[in-house]
Order: C-alpha cells, then sequence, then structure tokens
C-alpha cells in the first residue's frame, strides 16, 4: 500500500478510522480487534455484543465504521445498520455474517451500509475494497 492509499484508506491523514464492532461472538471480536489494529489503519474504540450497546458506544465515542454482525441477540443487524444511518449519518457501517445469505448483499445496501462481507471471506482487503466502495 503506498502512501497516498493509506491517507486515503484513514481519512485523508486524520488517523486511522476508529471502529466499534458489534457481535455476540467474543472470540470473533478479539480476532477482528487484533487484525484491525496489528494493521495501524484501525483503532477499535469499543465492542458490544448486542445492537443497544452499539447504540450506547456510538452515541459515546463517535466512530467512523461500525463492523456489525446481521445476527444479534436483541435484533438484527440490517436494523441496526438503518437506525445508525439515520441517527449517526456520520457513521458508516459494515455488516458481517458467518452465513453466506446472497440477500445480506442487497439489505446491507437497502439499509445504508457500505458492504456486506461474509465472515469467512473478511479481511484488511475487504475491508479497504468496502471503504473504498469496491465491490
Amino acid at each position: 500500500v503506498s502512501i497516498k492509499e493509506m491517507q486515503s484508506l484513514t481519512r485523508t491523514g486524520h488517523g486511522p478510522y476508529r471502529v466499534i464492532l458489534a457481535d455476540d461472538d467474543g472470540a470473533f471480536r478479539r480476532w477482528l480487534r487484533a487484525l484491525l489494529e496489528d494493521s495501524g489503519e484501525f483503532q477499535v474504540v469499543g465492542e458490544a455484543g448486542t445492537s443497544t450497546e452499539a447504540l450506547s458506544l456510538i452515541a459515546l465515542s463517535a466512530p467512523d465504521l461500525v463492523i456489525s454482525d446481521v445476527e444479534m441477540p436483541d435484533g438484527d443487524g440490517v436494523d441496526l445498520a438503518a437506525q445508525i444511518r439515520r441517527e449517526f449519518p456520520g457513521v458508516q457501517v459494515i455488516l458481517v455474517s458467518g452465513h453466506r445469505n446472497h440477500q445480506y448483499h442487497r439489505l446491507a445496501r437497502d439499509a445504508g451500509a457500505l458492504a456486506f462481507i461474509p465472515k469467512a471471506t473478511l479481511s484488511l482487503d475487504a475491508l479497504r475494497q468496502a471503504l473504498q466502495g469496491v465491490g
């Protein structure tokens, strides 16, 4: 990744993306936190196990990005994405799931999320592509 690309990934030189992870699977959150923070492109500012916790953290932490599971214990991640986009329009959302339901791509876009990424293919490159509007 060139310096120019890195600057575009870090919001035009304003530092790493501030991220909240919303997933009821603690092991997945730990794995994703390590992946993101080891890259230097992302700073995890909060973790939530429910949609309700995610919304509270967003209000407190002012993240740039929320990465949320589609299936949450207290609701649907697609509905959460739509609510985030309504209440916090400056916050981007990427939805993930362990299930490869092809409808999730359309549902994510309809809710205002940047992308849906299956957990099996989740990587820094996949996140970069979503943030750059590729794919």
